[in-house]
């Protein structure tokens, strides 16, 4: 309805109820009641022809309903409604009210008092809060409603957009307008009565206009429990990275995968959409009124402003203009440049600063700039690979070659103009609605579909409850761990600001993190960009779970402040930052330097010990001028305060004790007298500590255990333990509940006994320990526990595989096909007997076993072949 419309609530007003009996005066006093029309816009959108519209409209004239700008007959005069055709829309409303008797007490229940093809006359119960109705197929059944089931389920729903602002709410007890609707409080029987007879009344249209509706006029209904089909389509408008709208509590978050073409002229508008439109992308528009200012220029829009200069001269004149140019904006040398260039130059872009930087800009500010400047930065934007889905704002008087270039851009997000192009007609299209205020606008699809939307702040936006899975690029790094930790939040607005935080900014939105930090510090945490994050950290830490560290960018955490972050790190972010650190450090030697604490082993903190660690795992790799400060410093830091996962650091220790031919055996044997020391002190599960205990085992000072046998097997390399291998296998299988423990592991038996006698073990600090061979009794031993096939469980397939591979060898046979691995069995067999095997099925399989194979490690020897296997 237009806004002089004669639907403005009049109190005093009282309607005697009466129906219109024509079809076409209904339909051409209802579009009338939208605005003023000529005859053939009104025959158009009413679908009536031509001449039995001017039939209708000459009769309703002389019924004085209907009334005109111009005298009758005239070409092109504006008709409109009269008092009398706004009274006698009003007495119809009235009678088709009516039907709605007695009118729903359920707070929301609505209705259809009538339908004329995609036109709808609803009955309200309270005032809607969107321009959007769904509308079901068929009343839903009552069991549906009882059950919570969703209205999608058997009850088809479309959608209805509203052609009034507000309804207008009518007491039919009295046929009197009401001002408001009812306050309806079940608590109180006054407020019960009362809206016992008040109804809402509102004009709405279908988005499917042939959509078949088998409602009776007045039967009340709920809206869908659970969202129904979206009323836009979903491959293109709820698919993509960003949220531009919504339209209603029950349908997606709006996040158009395709191009946007904006036509608003006004700031206000404008700069709703550009916030909205700017997580991710990069914005080039005139940025008053936004929130943040503009960033430097990237240098390489000058190669497309000289162009745009200066046409006509030769392209290697205008490389050569172009780089004396940009000597002389970045200071790199002095330069003189043509003196037409450079007043060119200040004419467009004043004194605007210019960057080279690798690093693609976000927000480039066109204000002040000039054509030429602005087309620039535009086609800079379009040509460059790598950079952020683009928001550009297009010039009034902009060029068709230009027009041309964006709408042809595979990067265009947004592309806002003041008045509608032909390039850009194929466009989804957002324009000014002109019945509702901002932040409502209108949305035409390309597909012909036009409907309210509303444009979302994306700083106070938080996800759709009822929204699709997001899809395209999603935090992913937000593991279970810290999802647990948002679960844990009691407060609901919290919870749903964060949530917005991890839906809406994968990549980080700097301004919306800015607001966020002093009052909701983790969203404000996730929103941050990998840049901000480690200056984040400092200003939130105290307020933040160490947990959260896991999302910070290792790339952007300035080493001298990693021993401050590996202090307060949990061990699941201590591997994490293990993996990025052990990668700088073998690719950068120069980063050793940089992130060595400058503390010594008196004061040493666990993030100090921890980095020492790292130095120390990745020794080979840092250059041997440092060999000498891993052997004293890094030791010693280490030892003060070992970080649980140290298997690396041993290894990364002995490897400097060998490579350094004047170390001493009596200083190795200093340096394992202090590790095994330092072991006493540590808890079980500690590396240091099992390995200690492992050594004990060897020994012969310590009997082994199940929890030391599991701590030994799941945390120390293979190669620490496989020379006792056959021995604890064997007394594994002795003890029942032993067994019972070993059936449940996953523990590659085969790649740990079938190896060959003799072979050295790489325990650290004993060169001299050496496998014996896979045990006479291991094969009897599985033989009694794995007799009867039926029984045996799941988890013993690298037990039957060791078994099968035994049974092969004393049987004279080729092995079968392992389940651990489908060549495991050969492991077993005399080398000469082993086929050409090719790479491809040694690589499938146990990891343990594949190396085994590799290594062409057969673990065979006359003694496999003994009778005194069953004995």
């Amino acid at each position: 309805m237009s806004d002089d419309s004669k639907f403005l609530v009049n109190t005093d007003e009282i309607i005697s109820p009466s129906k219109i009996r024509s079809r076409n005066k209904r339909r051409i006093l209802g579009f009338l009641a939208e605005g003023r029309f000529t005859v053939s816009e009104i025959a158009t959108a009413t679908g009536i022809r031509v001449p039995h519209a001017s039939a209708e409209i000459r009769r309703l004239r002389n019924a004085t309903l209907v009334d005109s700008d111009m005298p009758p007959g005239s070409r092109g005069a504006k008709l409109h409604l009269t008092e009398s055709g706004w009274l006698a829309i009003k007495s119809d409303e009235l009678a088709l009210a009516s039907e709605a008797i007695p009118i729903s007490r359920e707070r929301g229940d609505y209705c259809i008092l009538f339908r004329d093809g995609p036109n709808l006359l609803l009955g309200l119960s309270v005032q809607p809060s969107s321009p959007l109705m769904p509308i079901p197929d068929r009343p839903p059944r009552e069991i549906e409603m009882e059950q919570f089931s969703s209205g999608t389920e058997g009850v088809p729903w479309s959608w209805a957009v509203l052609k009034e602002r507000s309804p207008r709410w009518i007491d039919l007890a009295t046929n009197e307008y009401r001002a408001a609707p009812p306050v309806y409080d079940k608590e109180k029987i006054e407020t019960f009565s009362e809206s016992e007879s008040v109804i809402g009344i509102i004009r709405a249209k279908l988005l499917e206009e042939g959509r078949p509706i088998a409602i009776a006029p007045g039967k009340w209904f709920s809206g869908p429990i659970h969202r129904p089909k979206p009323p836009l389509p979903e491959a293109s408008m709820h698919r993509g990275q960003w949220v531009l709208a919504r339209c209603h509590d029950m349908a997606p978050d709006i996040r158009p995968s395709s191009p946007m073409i904006a036509v608003v002229s006004e700031r206000l508008p404008r700069s709703m959409l550009l916030k909205a439109s700017r997580n991710g992308s990069l914005i080039i528009a005139d940025l008053s009124g936004f929130e943040s200012e503009g960033e430097k220029y990237p240098i390489e829009s000058l190669e497309h402003w000289i162009s745009i200069a200066h046409p006509r001269l030769s392209e290697s004149e205008r490389s050569r203009r172009c780089q004396a140019l940009k000597d002389r904006v970045l200071g790199t040398r002095r330069v003189r440049t043509e003196d037409s260039t450079w007043r060119r130059f200040r004419q467009d872009w004043g004194n605007s600063e210019f960057s080279s930087s690798d690093m693609s800009p976000r927000l480039l500010d066109t204000r002040g700039l000039g054509k030429a400047a602005s087309e620039s930065l535009t086609r800079w934007a379009i040509s460059t690979e790598g950079t952020s889905p683009l928001v550009i704002d297009i010039p009034k008087d902009a060029s068709k070659d230009l027009l041309n270039l964006v709408s042809s851009s595979e990067n265009l997000r947004m592309a806002l103009v003041e008045k509608r192009f032909q390039s850009f007609l194929n466009l989804d299209t957002l324009t000014i609605d002109a019945l509702r205020p901002l932040p409502w606008m209108s949305l035409r699809t390309s597909g012909g579909r036009e409907m309210p939307v509303r444009i979302v702040d994306p700083v106070l936006h938080s996800p759709n409850p009822h929204d699709i899975s997001i899809t395209g690029k999603k935090n992913d790094h937000i593991t279970s761990e810290l999802q647990a930790l948002v679960s844990n939040i009691e407060d609901r607005e919290y919870m749903s600001i964060i949530k917005s935080a991890i839906s809406q900014y994968p990549e980080g939105n700097e301004d919306w993190a800015n607001r966020m930090e002093a009052r909701y510090p983790i969203a404000s945490w996730i929103a941050s960009t990998p840049r901000s994050r480690w200056p984040r950290w400092q200003r939130l830490s105290s307020r933040l779970d160490p947990e959260w560290l896991s999302i910070l960018d290792f790339d952007f955490l300035p080493l001298e402040g990693l021993s401050e972050v590996a202090n307060v790190a949990p061990q699941s972010v201590l591997d994490l930052f293990s993996k990025e650190f052990t990668r700088l450090l073998r690719s950068d030697q120069n980063s050793a330097l940089r992130s060595r604490p400058t503390i010594d082993s008196m004061n040493a903190t666990r993030g100090s010990s921890w980095v020492a660690s790292q130095l120390l795992a990745n020794s080979a790799w840092l250059p041997e001028s440092l060999h000498g400060d891993l052997l004293d410093w890094a030791l010693e830091v280490w030892l003060a305060n070992p970080p649980t996962r140290s298997v690396k650091t041993l290894q990364g220790l002995l490897w400097l004790i060998s490579s350094n031919h004047n170390f001493s055996e009596e200083r190795t044997r200093v340096i394992l007298e202090k590790i095994l020391s330092r072991a006493v002190d540590l808890p079980f599960g500690h590396d240091i500590k099992t390995w200690s205990t492992l050594n004990q085992i060897i020994t012969g000072q310590e009997e082994p255990t199940i929890e030391h046998a599991e701590q030994i097997i799941n945390n120390l390399p293979m190669e620490w333990w496989a020379h006792i291998s056959s021995d604890l296998l064997e007394w594994a299988l002795q003890e029942d509940k032993i067994f019972s423990w070993l059936i449940e592991r996953d523990i590659s038996w085969s790649a740990a006994i079938l190896r060959p006698i003799g072979t050295k073990s790489e325990f650290p600090f004993n060169n001299d320990l050496q496998y014996d061979g896979c045990g006479p009794k291991i094969r009897g031993l599985l033989s009694r526990r794995f007799r009867v096939k039926e029984e045996i469980p799941n988890g013993a397939e690298a037990l039957t595989d060791l078994l099968e591979s035994l049974n092969a060898i004393n049987e004279n046979r080729p092995p079968g096909i392992g389940k651990t691995h489908p060549l495991v069995g050969w492991l077993g067999q005399p080398l000469y007997k082993w086929p050409n095997f090719t790479t491809d099925s040694i690589i499938k399989g146990d990891k343990n076993v594949v190396e085994r194979l590799l290594l062409k490690s057969s673990g065979f020897h006359e003694g496999l072949l003994s009778k005194s296997t069953f004995e």
